[in-house]
C-alpha cells in the first residue's frame, strides 16, 4: 500500500488530535528541527508544540534527541518525523476498529428488537435495563420508543466489509482478518 499523504493526515488526525496536523505537515520532509523553529512555523505556543510532540512521540511517530545549548544552558530538542511508523499505526488503528464492530455487531445481532431509544436520544438501553427503568428514560424522563436495530446492523456489516476489504486501507488487507 502507497501512503499518501491523505492517509497520513487522517491517521495522524484520528490517533492524535487535529491540532498535530500542522506539525506534520512541516515536520514531513524534513529531520533534526528544534522545537522552537517548529513553533515559530506552525504560530504555535512552544508549551502547546511540546505537547503535541510528546503526543507525537508516544505513538512513535516522531523521533528527537536533546543538545544543551552551551550559551543560554538549556537543552534543545531537535525533532524528526517517522513517517513508516504511520503504515503500522494505520493497520493497528483498522484492526482495533474491526475488533469493536465485530464485537457491537455481535450484540446487535443478539438483540434484535430488544432495543429501546429515548426521543431526545438521551439513552439506548436493551430490553433487561428497560423494564428495570420502567420505559423511561433516566435522564429526562421521557418513554422509550421501541428501536428497529436492523439498519445499525447494515451498516456494521457495510464497515466490517470493508476493512476486511482493505478499502479503509487503500486496498491494503487488514493484518491478520481475512
Amino acid at each position: 500500500m502507497k501512503l499518501t499523504n491523505t492517509k497520513v493526515y487522517d491517521t495522524v488526525k484520528e490517533v492524535i488530535g487535529e491540532d498535530s496536523l500542522k506539525i506534520i505537515e512541516y515536520l514531513k520532509d524534513k529531520k533534526n528541527i528544534s522545537d522552537f523553529k517548529i513553533a515559530e512555523k506552525v504560530d504555535k505556543d512552544i508549551h502547546e508544540v511540546r505537547n503535541i510532540l510528546y503526543r507525537l512521540y508516544n505513538f512513535n511517530l516522531v523521533s528527537y534527541y536533546r543538545k544543551k545549548d552551551r550559551q543560554k544552558g538549556w537543552y534543545i530538542s531537535y525533532w524528526t518525523f517517522n513517517k513508516k511508523r504511520v503504515k503500522e499505526l494505520l493497520d493497528k488503528t483498522n484492526r482495533d476498529k474491526l475488533a469493536r464492530y465485530t464485537q457491537r455487531l455481535r450484540e446487535e445481532e443478539a438483540n434484535i428488537g430488544n432495543f429501546y431509544l429515548c426521543p431526545n436520544a438521551c439513552v439506548r438501553v436493551g430490553f433487561d435495563k428497560a423494564v428495570d427503568l420502567e420505559y423511561r428514560c433516566p435522564e429526562c424522563g421521557n418513554i422509550l420508543n421501541h428501536q428497529d436495530n436492523t439498519k445499525t446492523i447494515d451498516f456494521l456489516r457495510t464497515k466490517i466489509k470493508e476493512l476486511q476489504n482493505g478499502h479503509a486501507l487503500g486496498n491494503g488487507r487488514v493484518k491478520g482478518r481475512a
